[in-house]
């Protein structure tokens, strides 16, 4: 063994402590990389851009990377590779790079080539890379192919299904969450109340809050207490839904005591997320003198706005509003609206069970027709949805422009979804002219609109703003 070895050897003992002990590893990661050893230069480079039992040094620390990099050492390869691409340099630039890493086995550049060829519209390149890293049982990639299959034309539930399990078997939190939503829908597999519980369980504790409010709404009746605090724990998190379903709770007085000043406040805090159904509530609210002094004027303007975003509840108090007004023309203007409003949910509801076979088969032509319909009535789920279909190109040629005209219709109704959709085809130029200011300020729409990422979301609209400058 050489002296490099020796010294190599050393500082691994250092750094597999608990806890770690840089200080005295970097020394001797040091005389091990002068020495010409590739992986001390590479874990030296490590601590100097992480600032790890020596001060941070970033030129130095890519020197160093460069240095083992020129010795082979494919990690180090792949990490300049990133660094390049964050100093600006275009992936298709550094594809033929990533291209040889991953052919050498390297997951974390398949994994790389997957999302962002997947992202630049090259999708069956994409899946290439996805299940080469799939058979290294990557969970990342193994959830990628679950998404593919799940969203193929036509679907392939079942696959999907078993691409989830092998994911979640891992612990990846998404993956718990989409099998929740298998077993509790029967999508893919017989669906089953507790397996849905068990796998809402794992995505909840891993922050998800739509698997949180879900979850709740599956024990409310057997544990009313778990329920009600992971509602509350939604909540806190920004869950529009989660607040809102606490807001009815606490307005009837079921499971809990009844508190109309917590519904106010519950309900207040979606409608700042332009959830129809807070507005709805706030209308009842102010309508009925529930905690606060009765305003009927207040109360037909939160169901007006509850109304235009096809509350069918708000539209027939509006209504009822009218008929005691005794204003036939008005009356049966509204009348018309509201019927339109409800054709437009119920087709949206036809077509959501075409295009995700629920209690039947898919049928994306039927869906796509169906969407389109009530798209044109203004829905704005089902604008979102139509626009995911161009996307896809499920049951029609794909068409990102058009995706992107749908998405921008939902996106100007206030759904969350559409804007971030939208303001990925900004920053991408997919379909749409590459604008990274109207990508970030969508982004920041869809945040303040209650995406249920709002975290994962800020992240991102900081690499954005990062790259933009």
């Amino acid at each position: 063994m050489n002296t490099a070895d020796t010294f190599y050897r050393e500082a691994i003992s250092h750094l597999t402590r608990t806890p770690p002990d840089f200080e005295a590893a970097v020394p001797l990661l040091r005389q091990a990389a002068q020495a010409g050893h590739a992986e001390s230069a590479f874990q030296l480079a490590g601590c100097l851009l992480q600032g790890l039992g020596i001060s941070a040094d970033r030129q130095a620390g890519i020197r160093l990377m460069q240095q083992a990099a020129g010795s082979g050492h494919p990690y180090a390869r792949y990490n300049l590779l990133q660094i390049q691409e964050s100093q600006g340099m275009p992936f298709n630039t550094l594809m033929a790079a990533y291209k040889e890493l991953a052919e050498e086995g390297i997951i974390h550049a398949q994994l790389k080539l997957m999302r962002s060829l997947h992202d630049g519209g090259r999708h069956e390149e994409a899946l290439q890379w996805a299940y080469m890293a799939a058979a290294q049982h990557h969970p990342q990639a193994l959830y990628f192919l679950a998404q593919h299959h799940q969203y193929a034309s036509p679907p392939d539930f079942a696959q999907a299904h078993l691409f989830y399990r092998q994911a979640a078997e891992q612990d990846f939190p998404a993956a718990h969450w989409q099998l929740g939503l298998q077993y509790k829908l029967g999508q893919g597999t017989d669906p089953n109340k507790q397996l849905a519980i068990i796998h809402l369980r794992h995505a909840a504790d891993s922050g998800i809050a739509a698997a949180q409010t879900m979850l709740a709404d599956l024990l409310l009746e057997t544990d009313p207490q778990e329920a009600i605090h992971r509602l509350k724990a939604a909540a806190r998190g920004g869950s529009s839904d989660a607040q809102v379903r606490l807001a009815e709770i606490y307005l009837l007085g079921k499971w809990v005591e009844r508190n109309t000043g917590k519904a106010h406040a519950y309900a207040e805090k979606a409608a700042a997320q332009q959830h129809s159904e807070a507005l709805r509530i706030l209308g009842d609210i102010y309508r009925y003198g529930l905690g606060v002094v009765p305003d009927p004027i207040k109360a037909r303007r939160y169901y007006r706005q509850a109304a235009d975003k096809g509350n069918i509840q708000a539209h027939q108090k509006l209504l009822a509003d009218i008929a005691l007004g005794n204003k036939p023309e008005e009356y049966a203007e509204a009348k018309e609206k509201a019927l339109k409003k409800q054709e437009a949910e119920q087709l949206y509801q036809q077509a959501f069970a075409a295009h995700y076979g629920l209690n039947r088969h898919p049928d994306h032509l039927e869906a796509l027709r169906l969407y389109e319909r009530s798209a044109l009535l203004g829905h704005g789920k089902a604008q979102t949805n139509l626009g995911m279909m161009y996307y896809n190109g499920h049951g029609t040629a794909q068409n990102y422009a058009k995706a992107a005209e749908w998405f921008e219709k939902a996106a100007l109704n206030h759904d969350a979804m559409a804007q971030y959709n939208l303001a990925c085809l900004y920053f991408n130029g997919t379909g749409i002219a590459h604008d990274a200011d109207e990508a970030c300020r969508w982004l920041e729409a869809a945040i303040r609109n209650g995406h249920d990422q709002p975290e994962v979301l800020k992240q991102l609209l900081a690499q954005w703003r990062q790259a933009a400058a």
